[in-house]
């Protein structure tokens, strides 16, 4: 009888251990589920071309291992433009329209303090939506400073993933509103050259 009894006893042990291996699994698999798949991010990111019309790719940065959420951002320059494209998700698996306005009043913030730590004064910001449905970036701000600075702001959400486009430029800002439209509708097309 006691051989049985302890038979049953460690026949229990095993079934629970069993049991909890599963539970774990089973938690960590509906944890990771209300994660981003940041693949989407990574995939946007992975398509950015070498030349995106005239500027040349200056560098690339993956935030992700470091600061999960963060994304990555692909850069590219010529003497008197920079532009910096972010893909980025905040760790969630679904952005909400909320969310994308957030970032983009975070951006245009941004924009503000680095003229301030540049030493110029920024003019007026004028931010907007586009009414355009087809534009992937519709939530745009301009504004110029004292120094020369164009500075232009594109944000949206593509396939899950916040795309911000931050376009700095030493021309005047009509002109660097023309390199904004060539270059979102670049990234409309998911990087396919403009018509």
């Amino acid at each position: 009888m006691a051989a049985l009894s302890e038979q049953l006893f460690i026949y229990s042990e095993q079934k629970l251990s069993t049991m909890l291996k599963i539970l774990a699994l089973s938690l960590s698999l509906l944890g990771g589920s209300a994660l981003a798949d940041v693949q989407s991010c990574k995939k946007l990111f992975d398509l950015a071309p070498k030349v995106l019309s005239d500027l040349k790719q200056v560098g690339s940065h993956e935030y992700e291992n470091e600061n999960p959420g963060l994304g990555y951002s692909v850069t590219f320059a010529d003497p008197s433009s920079k532009l910096t494209v972010f893909f980025y998700d905040h760790q969630e698996k679904t952005i909400s329209s909320e969310m994308a306005l957030d970032s983009f009043k975070q951006a245009a913030r941004d924009i503000a303090a680095v003229a301030e730590k540049r030493g110029a004064e920024l003019g007026e910001i004028s931010a907007y939506q586009l009414r355009d449905t087809s534009q992937a970036l519709p939530l745009r701000a301009e504004a110029d400073s004292t120094d020369g600075i164009s500075e232009l702001l594109a944000l949206g959400v593509v396939d899950d993933c916040i795309v911000k486009l931050r376009l700095t430029a030493q021309i005047p800002l009509d002109k660097a509103r023309v390199w904004m439209k060539v270059i979102t509708d670049y990234l409309n097309k998911g990087f396919r050259q403009p018509t």
